[in-house]
């Protein structure tokens, strides 16, 4: 009975992980089995929906800021009392039953849930002819899919370390499994994403725009790289983002095999049929054929570091305001954003996980969840342009409003959503979120350069940025030449100050080997001391949730200090 018990427990928890708005969950009509529910193309893509609608979620977007911004050295929180589970984040004081850690563990699952359905059933499609498009159209749905199951995963592998890798296809066999090791998790990321970037355009037409592209792979697996890496040690993956970084950001070829690794331990044909290319022995018409030495496709010219819209052109005029609104609707999909979550406001009211918009409003005239204060900014900024992007209590937005936010306070305008892109219902933001950035990109380009030795190189990236900045107030500021440790520094000032207030400032200076030294030195400051009961050793990673330890019968084992 016991056993019967705790078997029903998982599958309640399986059952979580999907909403009761997912198509998964609607009453079945017309008997249709897994044979014929993904038989098509469209059905295919409804399930691909599905796990890009995750990310459109309130319940992942409200953990995504607490754990990436809240947690960090350049911002302050509304609510930093021991008395709720969110001050208790924020102050290093929680515990394994903390709600929003277990929030951060289900929401993630539920993402990876869903992805693993796409990528389980793929082979089930039924394509009406042979022709290559066809085989085109389902592989891109496929590489979406492994390309948001990696995403998913690198989000619970940088907050936890290793996690269970779940099955594709789950049963009553495989309902609990141990932690799979942290390197074992990121070989599961890096396939996933190396073969999606040989699956996805370049680029989708404008009308399917905010699905992931070859651009948004290569980065991610750039970034995914550096988490392995550790600063100052010479590592073969430094040497992977360099070349990666070389074939994005400076142009230069690389090929299916050299970004696949490919070892022929798979042979070649037989990996393309798993992957929806259209089979050799088909391709009888001068189609396309793709081989391990068939350069990629050119991707570094359809990004930039200027300040342009979707169409290449100046945003705002070319004014100073042109950095702030890549955040806004002027510049959503603009030639400096490389993945970006889609949001779409319903219009009539409708809130929660029901629509398609951002129910997260850090910025409103009144209101604010994180804010800083004059020494913080100042801190942050020095006297770089960029510090005129967060304003303080009762100055005006860009369009004019006035933010009513509280004496002593300062609030980043890449948070605020201008007037004429107001929702006309609270909670209901049409705002799309950008999660990565080319200047993320050239950045990390620029790190990995200087840990492989190339100080010239890694500096000319780095100033590229600077330049760019230097466009707001025809500065002519830039970083300067130094050993490693020096061009380090630069590189992650510059970091912290493009990509300030983007929900990544915590799990960076993670990465750094350097969370327990700058949040102890950020609590000195501070009268709750917050940062100061930071572990060294512990906190760089969040226990595993109570709930699933517990369920788990102690199979998951808990992190090590919780």
């Amino acid at each position: 009975m016991k056993k019967i018990f705790f078997c029903l427990s998982i599958v309640s928890v399986l059952f979580a992980l999907t909403s009761c708005d997912d198509f998964l969950d609607k009453e079945i009509t017309g008997n249709p089995t897994d044979e014929t529910y993904y038989d098509t193309q469209y059905k295919m893509q409804s399930a691909l929906d599905a796990v890009y609608d995750v990310l459109q979620s309130d319940s992942y977007n409200d953990q995504e800021w607490r754990f990436g911004e809240a947690m960090g050295d350049n911002v302050l929180d509304v609510d930093e009392g021991l008395a709720s589970q969110m001050g208790q984040l924020v102050l290093f004081r929680f515990n394994t039953s903390n709600t929003w850690i277990l929030q951060r563990w289900q929401v993630n699952y539920k993402g990876i849930h869903r992805a693993n359905q796409v990528i389980a059933n793929i082979n089930k499609v039924k394509i009406s002819s042979d022709s290559y498009d066809a085989y085109t159209a389902i592989r891109r749905i496929y590489g979406q899919a492994k390309f948001l199951r990696a995403f998913y995963y690198f989000n619970l592998v940088k907050s936890f370390g290793g996690v269970p890798i779940r099955p594709e296809v789950e049963g009553v066999d495989n309902l609990v499994l141990p932690r799979s090791t942290r390197e074992e998790c990121y070989a599961y990321i890096e396939k996933d994403l190396r073969e999606a970037a040989i699956m996805l355009p370049v680029a989708w037409d404008q009308r399917q725009t905010g699905k992931a592209t070859k651009g948004a792979a290569v980065a991610l697996l750039m970034k995914v790289l550096m988490y392995q890496a550790k600063p100052g040690v010479p590592s073969t993956k430094w040497e992977e983002v360099k070349q990666l970084g070389d074939y994005m950001v400076a142009g230069k070829s690389m090929t299916y095999g050299d970004i696949l690794k490919y070892d022929g331990s798979e042979d070649w044909e037989t990996l393309r049929q798993r992957l929806w290319f259209k089979p050799q022995a088909l391709n009888t018409g001068g189609d396309p054929y793709e081989t391990a030495s068939t350069p990629l496709d050119i991707v570094h010219t359809t990004y930039s570091l200027a300040y342009t819209d979707f169409y290449g052109n100046p945003l705002h005029s070319g004014d100073k305001w042109a950095y702030v609104y890549q955040w806004y609707s002027d510049g959503e999909f603009c030639k400096g954003s490389v993945f970006e979550v889609v949001f779409k406001e319903s219009g009539d009211g409708t809130g929660g996980d029901t629509n398609e918009g951002a129910g997260i409003e850090h910025f409103d005239v009144g209101t604010v969840a994180m804010y800083g204060t004059n020494d913080l900014v100042t801190n942050l900024f020095g006297t770089d342009p960029r510090k005129n992007f967060v304003i303080h209590h009762q100055e005006n937005t860009p369009d004019g409003e006035m933010w009513q936010g509280g004496e002593g306070r300062y609030v980043s305008l890449k948070w605020y959503t201008p007037k004429k892109d107001k929702p006309q219902n609270a909670g209901d933001n049409g705002r799309n979120r950008r999660v990565i950035r080319y200047a993320e990109v050239v950045l990390t380009y620029a790190e990995a350069l200087n840990e492989c030795g190339y100080r010239e190189e890694a500096l000319t990236q780095l100033n590229r940025c600077k330049a760019q900045v230097n466009t707001i107030n025809t500065s002519s500021a830039l970083y300067v030449a130094g050993g490693e440790g020096s061009i380090r520094n630069q590189i992650w000032t510059e970091r912290n100050m493009e990509m300030a207030y983007e929900w990544d400032r915590y799990f960076d200076i993670v990465r750094q080997g350097r969370a327990h030294t700058v949040m102890h030195a950020f609590g000195r400051n501070r009268p709750n001391g917050r940062g100061n009961s930071f572990r060294q050793g512990v906190h760089e990673l969040l226990p595993i949730p109570q709930t699933e330890i517990d369920l788990s019968n102690g199979v998951l084992e808990q992190n090590f200090g919780y």
